[in-house]
Parts: C-alpha cells; sequence; structure tokens
C-alpha cells in the first residue's frame, strides 16, 4: 500500500507513570509483591523497586522498562485513562 503525501498517521504516545502510580496500578492488578509485576514485565524485581522508590517523581529507569512495566500492568487489566496527554483521566481495572 503506497502512503500518500500528507497522511495522517497515529502518534503513539509512551506513557510514563510515577513511582507512586506504578505501586498502586501493582496494587490495583492484585500484585501483593514486586516481584509478580518483576515476571510479568520480564524485569527483574531491583527495577520494579527502583521504580516504585520515585515516589511523586517519573522513576530514572530506561524508557524500554518502563513500556515493558505499562504493557504488564495493561495485560493485568489496568486501563490509563489519559487526558490531555497527562494521566489526568486516572488509573482504573478492568475486570477480565
Amino acid at each position: 500500500m503506497e502512503k500518500l503525501e500528507g497522511a495522517w498517521e497515529p502518534v503513539h504516545t509512551p506513557i510514563m507513570l510515577t513511582g507512586n502510580q506504578i505501586r498502586a496500578a501493582r496494587q490495583l492488578a492484585g500484585m501483593r509483591r514486586q516481584d509478580q509485576l518483576g515476571k510479568a514485565a520480564k524485569l527483574g524485581v531491583a527495577t520494579i523497586q527502583r521504580a516504585e522508590k520515585a515516589g511523586d517523581e517519573i522513576p530514572s529507569i530506561a524508557a524500554n522498562n518502563m513500556a515493558d512495566i505499562v504493557r504488564a500492568l495493561e495485560v493485568a487489566g489496568i486501563v490509563f485513562e489519559l487526558s490531555g496527554g497527562s494521566l489526568a483521566g486516572g488509573v482504573t481495572f478492568r475486570k477480565r
């Protein structure tokens, strides 16, 4: 399929969560322990600990690690409701 010049393409904006948002989403998804999220995201528990320790700040972790965390939480039923490009819409749980 040929791309039309000037055609609109959707832009995927990566979701950046604070440490507290990661912790809250993990708990909402029923993952009581950090190693459960680590296993789901295929990351070491130290990465999850470092991410959650950031508190109200966005953690200093690699962007692909953040994407893996977000993806694992979404698979677990978490829905990130974006409003104006931020998480002002909140975080909800979708029962499967």
